[in-house]
């Protein structure tokens, strides 16, 4: 499995996190570019990899912050007087949304520069700045999936982990 996953992430070392998205409590960490066009005929600008997280993770930043997945319960930082209506699942309203979007505009090319597979299916990704991305699964909780790296090219790639074990669909 260690060399299963190793060789899986190897195809995102090197590239860097671009932008970050999220539905719900799944955190997209988007890395490299591509353009995908949806069946409505919209063209979005994606990773050409996708991590999809739904699991607990920190991002430990160099500067000895860290952005945890719990803070998207948190409201954001705002001057004067908070909006008196807070709802977590509006993207951008959130700490977490805040301050993610604040690494990838402040980065400009934050790459992945050695990833670590840990046990219980954590991985650690850290980046050329000495930024590290944590994934710590739960496995007390059993999901679907607790994370799932995807390509977004065509090749159809894509491994995850759940429950069920490590899920692969080689390209």
């Amino acid at each position: 499995m260690q060399q299963q996953l190793q060789a899986a992430f190897g195809k995102i070392e090197g590239l860097p996190l671009t932008k970050t998205t999220r539905n719900e409590l799944v955190q997209y960490f988007h890395f490299g570019k591509t353009s995908y066009t949806t069946p409505q005929g919209l063209i979005l600008d994606v990773g050409a990899y996708t991590l999809a997280v739904n699991c607990p993770w920190t991002l430990h930043l160099a500067k000895g912050e860290t952005i945890k997945h719990s803070e998207v319960f948190m409201r954001k930082r705002e001057p004067g007087l908070p909006s008196p209506k807070f709802d977590w699942k509006v993207p951008g309203a959130n700490l977490r949304d805040q301050r993610l979007q604040g690494v990838v505009i402040s980065s400009q090319a934050l790459a992945i520069e050695r990833v670590e597979i840990k046990d219980a299916y954590g991985i650690e990704l850290t980046f050329v700045n000495g930024d590290c991305l944590v994934l710590a699964p739960d496995l007390s909780k059993p999901q679907e999936a607790y994370w799932q790296l995807f390509s977004n090219t065509g090749d159809n790639f894509s491994i995850g982990a759940g429950a069920a074990g490590i899920m692969e669909n080689k390209a």
